[in-house]
């Protein structure tokens, strides 16, 4: 993978400058620019990163860049696995020949992905890459396969959504995806947990969405995307000064536990990075001010008054024992 600077005639790339990378004149790689004078980048987001595919045999081969099919001034040297930072520069002038994709730029991760019915993949193909594939991933809905390396590295992008489409999983391209033994993550799931199923959630919380992502234990390095889309119904049912939150259940310890979130309430989406696979629930938490609030105006009509102070109840008994006294008195 290679993602840096790319500049045409000294000034930066336009965005929408297509990046192409070949060996041995085939075509093994390409992405299209989004930001000007820049292809991917060094944070964890790895979108619009170059991902060059090719065979183990192809190893140490040469790779020559295109930038809008003119021949960039750099080259590179084919690395399994490799993330390498690589600025590009081409001159302005016409273009060379775009070689045409071939077998031999193939990638070498097996089986593409597939889903329970919602893909257009033959599910039991071998699908090799594909330069010219849409830009925009495939969603499946409920299961789907991943495409990665022998050390688990996903090669092509995958998102898994509910059948509801309530919430979804992403694995970006280059996440490295192992399941709980440290082998490569062959399929990933996503389904709504029923609400008789879920855990206990602390005191002062609702859950409101709960997905199981599986299978359990797989890790992402870096983290897999969690998104909630919730309708305008379902964003009116959240209470007035409620906060909302993404919590994972830990069947270890038994306990929830709160992950950073962000809410965008414009596209009532909830979205967060999760390093692992197990239960996450959407929930809403009421301030403890206004639960405090909500307490003191609850006193139940059978509830018994306060105490009386044992001082006082001495005084009762005395003053009981002296009124007896007199009436006894009165009698004679």
């Amino acid at each position: 993978m290679f993602y840096g600077d790319v500049t045409i005639a000294g000034s930066p790339a336009p965005a929408g400058t297509v990046i192409t990378a070949t060996i041995g004149g085939v075509e093994c790689g390409s992405v299209q620019t989004v930001d000007a004078g820049r292809y991917g980048g060094s944070d964890r987001n790895l979108v619009g990163r170059l991902a060059v595919m090719a065979t183990s045999d192809q190893a140490g081969a040469t790779i020559t860049f295109y930038v809008n099919g003119v021949a960039a001034q750099e080259t590179a040297t084919f690395t399994s696995e490799a993330v390498t930072v690589l600025d590009l520069t081409a001159a302005a002038g016409e273009s060379t020949p775009t070689p045409t994709p071939g077998s031999g730029g193939g990638g070498g991760g097996g089986g593409g992905p597939s889903s329970g019915g919602s893909s257009s993949k033959d599910p039991g193909s071998e699908i090799a890459y594909d330069p010219n594939a849409p830009a925009v991933p495939e969603v499946f809905t409920g299961r789907a396969s991943l495409t990665t390396s022998t050390t688990g590295m996903v090669l092509e992008q995958v998102t898994v959504r509910t059948e509801n489409e309530i919430g979804a999983v992403t694995i970006p391209g280059g996440t490295v995806a192992r399941d709980r033994d440290g082998n490569p993550l062959g399929e990933v799931t996503c389904s709504e947990v029923a609400p008789a199923e879920v855990p206990p959630a602390p005191p002062g919380t609702t859950v409101a969405i709960a997905l199981s992502c599986g299978p359990a234990g797989a890790t992402f390095d870096p983290p897999a995307v969690l998104t909630y889309t919730l309708s305008a119904e379902e964003w009116a049912k959240i209470g007035e000064g409620a906060t909302l939150s993404v919590m994972w259940y830990n069947p270890e310890s038994g306990e929830w536990q709160e992950i950073t979130a962000t809410v965008d309430p414009a596209t009532r989406t909830i979205t967060a990075e999760v390093e692992h696979f197990s239960i996450y629930a959407l929930a809403w938490t009421i301030p403890e001010t206004v639960a405090a609030g909500a307490e003191e105006t609850r006193t139940p009509a059978t509830e018994p008054g306060p105490a009386l102070p044992t001082w006082a109840l001495a005084l009762a008994v005395v003053l009981i024992a002296a009124l007896t006294a007199f009436l006894l008195m009165r009698r004679k």
